[in-house]
């Protein structure tokens, strides 16, 4: 049977969740109040609601729990083994009360311990400051950790050739050094677990796993013993912006106690991962950047400092080790300082520049890398203060900074590249300095861009680079992505106008995804567009210097090998190094699955949103992803493979995926293939670097439910179409593991809604599995769904195929209507009933025990009727006729059909009864006159059966003495009784109004 790893039904499961409403299981808080977002560093309950256990009595019960990182690849599975008589899964007790049916996760059978899992944590509080180092949870390093300890977590999404070694190294072996990036678009999902590196403090366990803010984190509990009870539930990782501010911007030397110091201020909530401790977050500072040619070593700028790590230790070359998560907290390289060592991440400036404080070797070198103490125990807020400027100076490393010099300061999150923040600080003056925006085609400054939407324009505004008054001059602007997986242009902009001094690119700069939504992988450097993730930081900056012309016309050709970056012409006779100006945006983004709500439904077979789909049925998916809307005036596609990258080489036949780091490169029909170093290798795969699975468990799948895998696991794990795993969309049946990839379709030009145009098909009894998902009654269909250009946006939603009995029977839509044959009518009127029921096209009448039925304002039935004979010519139409009476209730009449072969088959109409308008009154009838105890007074009304708003009448006895009053509204008649007074004649006056008009009669009654 086919089916895609893990994916195949673990997380189907979640699917029951939804529709087993007697068995939810979510993210809790330690009361079980289900939360949608958890910080970094905090601590999550895992509880289920179940009011049937509860009512019965049950207070404890065993499951299977996955929880998993669909972005870092870390997961926590308890799942029971069903080859052994004990039970290794999670056990579940009522700690909501006796009969609360509130459940949670404890420790063990009996225990009343809530099992709490962490949500990351730090290396190590007590050690600075590589123990920052953000990891998965306190268990990390532990020999012996809880089922509840986190595993895995160490995957990227990195250039292939990154790196020099190929293949990629099995844990324990060092990391391969930098060569060029990005290079041939060779691609991987690289697991870095393990690995070592020249990471000066890094632990003998090697890399570890770790959750970046704005992941999602997926729950999946199911009771083994009741296969119904399988539920799901998400939850999203805060993410905060960081803000970086120092003070003051302009510093000056020799004011003594008069300066103010220099305070690095970084804002990151996000980071204040442990509300009892102080914390440090890392720090950078570059002087000048951008403004000399790097000489034995490439790094001149934050970007290259980023992508190379540091000068190494021989001052020979740089490091060539990126900055990572994992590393960002090391200080790998040793300086000299007199005779001690200190060690730190280091920058080659001109030698000119330096004191000599710190040396490699007989190098002088600046010192880069610095750490901001938390201001106070959960305060998410950290700073570093450097003194006055000569303080700076010396921790710098540096000879004294001539006047104007750009000190430059950088805060990266340490885990989360996307967020990025700098500020400058200027020696004496910022006033001869340039100003860089980036803007939007009128050149408005914008702080968010959006990528496929107008893309990027630069101004800068510099007189001295308006070199030639008669002809437009020309600059260059470094773009740079600091993420460290995006991109790095330098960019030529001409001046607008002769003499003007203002830059403008005249001409939008293209921005893209890393991550094409079909053709997958596209980081290219030097090619003059710009890639990026959505969510990332994008800055631009700007030096007041000439470059060498043979390397400018190098630029834009697409190879960061020449020209790249370009030379800086160092005898021009401009060569204001130390004039830098800086624009930042960030890029906009949408989460489909946001913490609180999924954009994301199943339809099916007429496009109709559903929560329950029958066997017969068919399904397809609609995603809201605003974000993916990256061409206004184009309807996009959503490829469900955008995963895959342009180069074949390392594909193997993608049979089966092995370790990572396996080497074997292609099937010889009794091993697997080595296609892990394909970004295409499955989801939470778990496999060991044994390439000819012989290990123990060679199975791609973490989890993978009894009797779904019925074959070797060396053949294909292909679709119901033969689509080879792994993809990025899909849908697939939790039970029996089936799958395809859906491709989604935006449903208009700039809609941002995406929709599959080929459905899926829920079962076919005549070939199941085959094109089909070959579900049955009761069985959880899933939809998976993550964001090509932004991989921490994940959605998982499920649906229930519907079981059996009438209840799952969904008649056919057929027109059933009721209809009167006018909206109004009077007290007297006939009315007229059709009742449309095409489940009857044909026959001659309905019968059966109040079939049709008239009720009045109040409820109360009118009428009734057993039979409706059809109306003649017209099939499917059944009518009746009925007379009113004048005395029926003012207000709204309702006709209520029902069919009396399915009750629940109803339909009604509605009308007004209304009073007819007085127009003119004729006189007054009284009846009996004379009378013994009563008489009525009824207006002679046209037209005849309108009433009066009111009528008063008033009897007085011969001698003029008033009597009696009577009174009545919206009536054509009033009583009188008069059976207490003596027999005689009495004079009445009576006054009838309607509308504006009233009208006066008199006259005598006798008794």
């Amino acid at each position: 049977m086919k089916r895609i790893g893990l994916v195949a039904t673990v997380l189907a499961a979640m699917v029951f969740g939804a529709m087993a409403l007697a068995f939810e299981a979510y993210f809790s808080d330690a009361a079980g109040n289900k939360i949608g977002k958890v910080w970094e560093g905090r601590y999550v309950y895992i509880a289920v609601k179940d009011p049937e256990k509860g009512a019965c009595g049950i207070d404890e019960f065993e499951a299977d729990i996955l929880i998993f990182d669909f972005k870092t690849g870390a997961y926590i599975m308890v799942v029971d083994d069903p080859a052994t008589p004990a039970f290794e899964g999670a056990v579940f007790r009522e700690l909501g009360g006796i009969g609360s049916g509130l459940y949670f996760w404890v420790d063990g059978p009996g225990s009343n311990r809530k099992v709490s899992v962490q949500i990351g944590s730090r290396a190590d509080f007590t050690s600075i400051p590589y123990g920052m180092t953000h990891v998965l949870d306190s268990y990390y390093a532990s020999p012996t950790p809880p089922a509840w300890a986190w595993l895995e977590g160490a995957w990227e999404y990195v250039d292939q050739n990154t790196f020099s070694s190929s293949p990629w190294p099995a844990p324990g072996n060092p990391v391969p050094t930098l060569v060029e990036l990005p290079r041939d678009k060779q691609t991987a999902r690289v697991n870095f677990e393990g690995l070592t590196g020249a990471v000066n403090a890094l632990p003998a366990g090697g890399i570890a796993g770790r959750f970046e803010n704005n992941d999602t984190l997926v729950l999946i509990v199911r009771e083994p013993v009741n296969p119904m009870n399988v539920d799901q539930d998400q939850v999203k990782i805060v993410d905060t912006v960081a803000k970086l501010k120092v003070t003051p911007t302009i510093v000056s030397y020799g004011c003594g106690p008069a300066c103010e110091n220099i305070v690095v201020r970084i804002e990151d909530p996000d980071e204040n991962l442990n509300p009892n401790e102080i914390e440090y977050v890392p720090f950078f500072v570059i002087v000048n950047p951008g403004s000399w040619n790097p000489q034995t070593s490439g790094i001149n700028n934050f970007c290259t400092l980023m992508m190379r790590g540091s000068l190494n230790d021989t001052a020979s070359d740089d490091l060539m080790e990126p900055i990572r998560w994992y590393n960002i907290y090391d200080e790998p390289v040793p300086a000299t300082v007199g005779t001690t060592t200190v060690y730190s991440r280091w920058i080659l400036y001109p030698q000119e520049w330096l004191s000599g404080k710190y040396t490699i070797g007989t190098t002088k070198v600046g010192r880069a890398l610095f750490f901001a103490a938390e201001t106070a125990v959960d305060s998410g807020v950290f700073e570093f203060n450097f003194g006055n400027l000569e303080e700076l100076q010396e921790a710098l490393g540096f000879a004294k900074f001539p006047p104007y010099t750009t000190i430059t300061f950088y805060y990266i999150d340490p885990n989360d590249f996307d967020d990025m923040d700098l500020a400058a600080i200027y020696v004496n003056t910022n006033k001869y300095h340039s100003q860089t925006w980036i803007t939007d085609a009128n050149g408005v400054p914008v702080s968010e861009v959006k990528i496929g939407h107008g893309g990027l324009y630069i101004r800068v505004y510099d007189a001295d680079a308006n070199q030639n008054a008669c002809c437009q001059d020309k600059i260059v602007v470094h773009i740079c992505n600091p993420h460290n997986e995006d991109d790095s242009e330098y960019i030529v902009i001409d001046e607008i106008s002769n003499n003007s001094g203002i830059f403008f690119t005249a001409s939008g700069i293209r921005l893209e995804p890393v991550w094409d939504a079909v053709n997958g992988y596209q980081l290219v450097f030097d090619d003059w567009k710009v890639q990026a993730f959505n969510e990332d930081t994008i800055f631009v900056r700007y030096n007041s210097v000439d470059y060498e012309q043979e390397d400018l016309n190098l630029l834009g050709d697409g190879d960061p090998t020449t020209g790249f970056p370009p030379a800086i012409n160092e005898d021009a006779a401009r060569n204001q190094y130390w004039d830098v100006s800086f624009a930042k945006v960030k890029v906009y983004d949408f989460q489909v699955f946001d913490g609180e709500t999924h954009h994301m439904r199943f339809l099916d077979g007429e496009y109709k949103p559903v929560t329950e789909i029958p066997v017969s049925g068919s399904l397809y998916l609609e995603v809201t992803d605003l974000d993916q809307n990256e061409n206004p005036l184009l309807r996009e596609l959503i490829f469900g493979g955008w995963n895959k990258d342009a180069y074949s080489g390392d594909d193997g036949d993608r049979e089966y995926t092995t370790a990572i780091g396996s080497s074997q490169a292609e099937d010889d029909g009794t091993t697997p293939s080595a296609d892990a170093n394909e970004d295409s290798a499955p989801i939470w795969w778990k496999g060991d670097s044994n390439a000819n699975g012989t290990s123990a468990d060679p199975n791609s799948d973490v989890m993978t439910p009894q009797g779904a895998v019925s074959t070797a696991p060396y053949l294909k794990d292909t679709s119901i179409s033969g689509i080879a795993e792994t993809v990025k969309i899909f849908m697939f049946n939790a039970q029996n593991g089936n799958w395809e990839r859906i491709d989604l379709r935006e449903t208009a030009v700039g809609s941002g809604v995406f929709r599959s145009t080929v459905c899926v098909l829920v079962a076919d009894s005549r070939h199941p599995g085959d094109g089909n998902l070959g579900s049955a009654a009761g069985d959880t269909i899933m939809a998976f769904y993550q964001d090509p250009s932004n991989h921490s946006d994940v959605s998982i939603i499920s649906i229930k195929v519907s079981e059996g009995g009438a209840g799952a029977v969904t008649p056919p839509t057929v027109q059933l209507s009721v209809v009167f044959d006018k909206t109004t009518y009077y007290p007297g009127d006939t009315v007229t009933i059709t009742v449309t029921d095409e489940q009857y096209a044909g026959a001659a009448e309905i019968v059966g025990t109040n079939v049709l039925v008239l009720l009045d304002k109040d409820g109360k039935v009118i009428t009734s009727w057993n039979k409706l004979e059809a109306v003649a010519g017209q099939p499917g139409k059944f009518r009746v006729t009925y007379v009113l009476p004048e005395t029926v209730k003012l207000g709204t009449i309702t006709a209520k059909y029902t069919d009396p072969y399915m009750t629940t088959r109803t339909a009604q109409g509605q009308a007004t009864v209304v009073a007819k308008a007085l127009s003119n009154v004729a006189g007054i009838t009284i009846s009996p006159n004379p009378f013994q105890t009563s008489t009525t007074f009824t207006i002679q009304a046209e037209p005849a059966g309108a009433v009066a708003e009111k009528i008063t009448i008033t009897i007085y006895d011969l001698t003029g003495a008033k009597v009696a009053v009577v009174s009545g509204e919206n009536t054509a008649s009033v009583t009188w009784d008069g059976g207490n007074l003596r027999n005689g004649a009495y004079i009445y006056v009576a006054v009838v109004e309607g509308g504006t008009k009233a009208w006066t009669f008199k006259g005598f009654v006798y008794i």
